[in-house]
């Protein structure tokens, strides 16, 4: 469970966020991807019983200048990977991930912090999407330069 902005989070994605600790290390590696790495274990993994209590931000600043880190990291795995940017991915996959954390995911028992949460995982969504069709465009340009050029 996660403290953030006065209290510990139980609703959103955020909560349960279950995190890979019991593990032989000799039989599993993590995967490269750029945000969110994943575990790869040939055998099994553990489990706690209790929550481990985890202090991800200091304040709301310090989760924006983590948001600007992880989208930007977010986005250039998304263009690897294939992904496209447009209108639709811009309008319509912040709003769906806001009304999953506030309402489905229950963020809204958790008051201000949760709409706050909610909102700035919205925006993480949005700015992921916004930094890929950036990348899109910077990328289209450079090869249309590179094309003039010869």
């Amino acid at each position: 469970m996660t403290w953030h902005l006065g209290r510990w989070i139980r609703t959103t994605d955020w909560y349960p966020d279950y995190q890979d600790r019991f593990y032989d290390r000799r039989r599993a590696r993590w995967t490269g991807r750029y945000v969110h790495e994943a575990l790869r274990a040939d055998g099994s993994t553990g489990r706690l019983a209790g929550e481990i209590q985890h202090y991800a931000y200091r304040d709301i600043a310090d989760h924006l200048e983590t948001i600007d880190r992880y989208t930007t990291l977010a986005a250039r795995q998304m263009q690897e990977d294939g992904r496209r940017a447009g209108v639709l991915q811009l309008a319509g996959h912040p709003p769906l991930a806001f009304l999953r954390n506030y309402i489905a995911r229950g963020g809204i028992r958790d008051g201000v912090p949760g709409f706050i949460i909610s909102s700035m995982n919205a925006y993480y969504v949005f700015l992921k999407f916004a930094k890929l069709w950036e990348l899109e465009r910077t990328n289209n340009s450079q090869r249309s330069s590179l094309n003039s050029q010869r």
